[in-house]
C-alpha cells in the first residue's frame, strides 16, 4: 500500500534516518496506518493477521509513541482545537483497540497498546470531549465529536 511505498528507497531518496516532519515518524500518521490494516483485517481477514501488517503497524505505533499534551485548564481551551483532536486521535485510538482484539490483550505488544491507550490517548480524548460538549453548539461543526462518537459506539 501507500505506506509501503513511503518507505520504498526510491520514495525516500536514500533517506534511511527518519527525521521530524517525516510522516514515518508522525504518530498520528502511524496510528491511522495501524487503523486502517487493523479495520481491513477486522473487515475482510476475519480478525486474523495473516500477513503480520497490523503486528508491524503496532510496533511502528510504539517505536515513535509520545504522549500527546493536555490543555491545563478547561477555561484555556479552544472547542475547535479540542474537536481537531477528536478528529486526530480518535481513529489511532480505534486502530489501538482493534490491534489489540486481533493481536491479542494479553500478548506483551497488545498490553503496551492498551497501556497507551488507557494512560494516555484515552484522557486526552474525554477531555476534549467534553470541552467541545460543554463550549460549542449543536449547530457548529463538530466533526470530530461524531467521529468519537461513532467509533466509540462500535468500539464496545
Amino acid at each position: 500500500g501507500v505506506w509501503d511505498m513511503l518507505n520504498e528507497e526510491r520514495h525516500v531518496n536514500a533517506q534511511t534516518k527518519k527525521v521530524h516532519g517525516d510522516p514515518r515518524v508522525r504518530q498520528e500518521i502511524v496510528g491511522l496506518v495501524l487503523w486502517a490494516r487493523a479495520l481491513r483485517r477486522v473487515l475482510f481477514g476475519e480478525g486474523k493477521d495473516e500477513d503480520g501488517k497490523v503486528k508491524r503497524a503496532a510496533e511502528m505505533v510504539l517505536a515513535v509513541w509520545e504522549k500527546p499534551k493536555l490543555q491545563e485548564s478547561e477555561a484555556e481551551q479552544n472547542w475547535h482545537e479540542e474537536n481537531q483532536k477528536l478528529m486526530m486521535w480518535t481513529p489511532v485510538w480505534h486502530g489501538m483497540k482493534l490491534a489489540r482484539r486481533i493481536i491479542g490483550e494479553s500478548m506483551p505488544l497488545g498490553k503496551d497498546l492498551g497501556r497507551i491507550m488507557t494512560s494516555d490517548l484515552e484522557p486526552l480524548l474525554k477531555n476534549a470531549r467534553d470541552v467541545v460538549v460543554a463550549h460549542s453548539s449543536n449547530e457548529a461543526s463538530r466533526r470530530g465529536l461524531v467521529i468519537y462518537d461513532e467509533l466509540s459506539k462500535v468500539a464496545s
